[in-house]
């Protein structure tokens, strides 16, 4: 099986599990915890965690692992990375709904290749966002807006690909530096809730 299957197939089991212990609207609150995934990064190709640790407080990680694989046969286009990063949010109501702003930080490695002209490098990328959470679906879904803004480096190495399934040859001896300032990260993002059932008054 191919690797981007496995991956669809495992983050799948995930949505749906999750999914399935939702049962009932969530309550937000410390220790609360929710699941997501970007539809901007490829949907299910990339799975967040975010976790409340205060009445206005989380935070999350996210993985991305995007995989289109090369044409069958050539090597005209791919996408290949994996990235991680992590954030901290503050919630002007509470955690998981409305308007947030959150600070954050991301590192991974890419391979970039388009018409046999690539780029292979790793980057390192931090910043604040805001964000807004619209609860959909009876408040079993939500949903997330986000815009960041930030710091983006990388160092990056050029190669071209002459045939197809051939090798790459670097078409330069030293790698290249990318500094960049600005929108540094964007999301729609399908968010479970999950519920977590607190002891009131001895009972559950």
């Amino acid at each position: 099986m191919r690797p981007a299957c496995k991956h669809i197939l495992t983050l799948l089991t995930v949505f749906i599990t999750v999914h399935a212990m939702a049962a009932r609207p969530a309550q937000t609150g410390a220790g609360d915890v929710a699941v997501r995934t970007n539809a901007l990064a490829i949907p299910l190709l990339n799975i967040g965690v975010e976790v409340a640790v205060a009445a206005n407080w989380t935070l999350g990680a996210d993985w991305y692992y995007p995989w289109i694989p090369r044409t069958l046969g050539s090597n005209a286009n791919a996408l290949q990375a994996l990235a991680a990063s992590l954030e901290g949010r503050y919630w002007f109501t509470k955690p998981f709904e409305g308007h947030s702003v959150g600070a954050f930080g991301m590192a991974g490695k890419y391979d970039v290749e388009r018409n046999f002209h690539g780029y292979q490098g790793r980057f390192g990328s931090v910043g604040i966002d805001y964000m807004f959470a619209v609860p959909v679906i009876g408040n079993r879904l939500r949903l997330e807006f986000s815009l960041g803004l930030g710091f983006f480096l990388s160092r990056a190495r050029e190669y071209r690909v002459y045939e197809p399934g051939g090798p790459a040859y670097a078409e330069k001896d030293m790698a290249k530096d990318i500094r960049y300032f600005g929108p540094v990260k964007a999301g729609v993002s399908v968010v479970v809730p999950l519920t977590v059932f607190k002891k009131k008054g001895g009972g559950q």
